[in-house]
C-alpha cells in the first residue's frame, strides 16, 4: 500500500489535466505530485527530450514520502512504462492509461507529420482546438486539458522519441503490479493483448463510454481505480 501518487500528463496538455484526480485524492489523504513535462505547461519554453522527461519523473518520485503509484496517460503512459521498466525497486505500482498501441518508427513518423501539418493549417487555433475537445468531452474537461496552455512544436519530437522505445521490453521488466486503463472507445487499444502477454503482473480495466483521455471522460471512476491500485501496491 502507498499513500503517494505521481501523475504524468498527456501530450500538449499539462499538470492541469489531473485537477479532478488531485482534488479527490488529496481529500482522501494522498500525497499527489503532478509535474509538467518539458515543453508543456509552465515549461513550454523548454524543448521536449526523453532525458528531460525521465528526469522530471525522477524528481517527482524522489519527492514522494514513500515509493509511489506512478500513473501516466497517453504520452505520460508511455513514459511511465519506460521509466518503470528501466528503474526497478522504486515504485509501489504502475497505472498506464490509453497507451496500449506499439508506436513503431514508421507509424510515429506518419502521425507526427500529420499532427505537425495540422499546426500550420489555417484555423487550427488554440480556441478552436479547445472547442472541439469540449464537444467530444465537456467544457470542464477542455479547461482542464488545456488549462496550462496548449503545447506547440512538441509533436514530432514526442512521437519520434516514443516510436524509438522498446515498450514491450519495458513492460516485461516492470516488477510491481501494473494496471492498464483504457477508455472503451480509445483508438490506442489496438495492442492490449500484446502488453498483457509480456507483463509479469498486470490487469486491464476498460472504462465504458470513455474515450482516449479516460481520466476526463470518467473522472470519478478513474480516481477510484487509482485508489484501488494504491491500496494494492507492494509495501515500501
Amino acid at each position: 500500500m502507498t499513500r503517494s501518487i505521481v501523475l504524468i500528463h498527456a501530450v500538449r496538455s499539462s499538470r492541469t489535466m489531473w485537477k479532478g484526480q488531485k482534488r479527490r485524492l488529496r481529500d482522501k489523504g494522498y500525497e499527489v505530485i503532478a509535474p509538467d513535462l518539458p515543453g508543456h505547461g509552465r515549461r513550454r519554453g523548454e524543448p521536449f527530450t526523453l532525458r528531460g522527461a525521465l528526469a522530471t519523473i525522477d524528481e517527482a518520485v524522489e519527492a514522494c514520502a514513500e515509493p509511489p503509484l506512478l500513473v501516466g496517460l497517453s504520452l505520460g503512459g508511455y513514459l511511465t512504462l519506460h521509466w518503470a521498466g528501466t528503474r526497478p525497486d522504486r515504485l509501489a505500482g504502475v497505472v498506464a492509461a490509453d497507451c496500449t498501441i506499439v508506436p513503431g518508427p514508421a507509424m510515429a513518423r506518419l502521425y507526427g507529420l500529420w499532427m505537425a501539418m495540422k499546426d500550420w493549417m489555417p484555423g487550427d487555433s488554440d480556441a478552436r482546438i479547445a472547442r472541439s475537445f469540449a464537444r467530444r468531452h465537456t467544457r470542464k474537461a477542455a479547461r482542464r486539458y488545456y488549462g496550462g496552455g496548449r503545447a506547440h512544436g512538441v509533436i514530432r519530437t514526442v512521437v519520434r522519441t516514443i516510436g524509438a522505445l522498446d515498450l514491450l521490453a519495458d513492460v516485461a521488466a516492470i516488477d510491481v503490479p501494473l494496471t492498464f486503463v483504457n477508455g472503451e472507445h480509445d483508438p490506442f487499444r489496438r495492442h492490449e493483448a500484446l502488453f498483457l502477454e509480456v507483463a509479469r503482473d498486470a490487469e486491464l480495466v476498460i472504462l465504458e463510454d470513455a474515450g482516449h483521455v479516460a481520466n476526463l471522460s470518467r473522472p470519478k471512476r478513474f480516481t477510484r481505480i487509482l485508489r484501488r491500485c494504491a491500496a494494492q501496491g507492494v509495501p515500501a
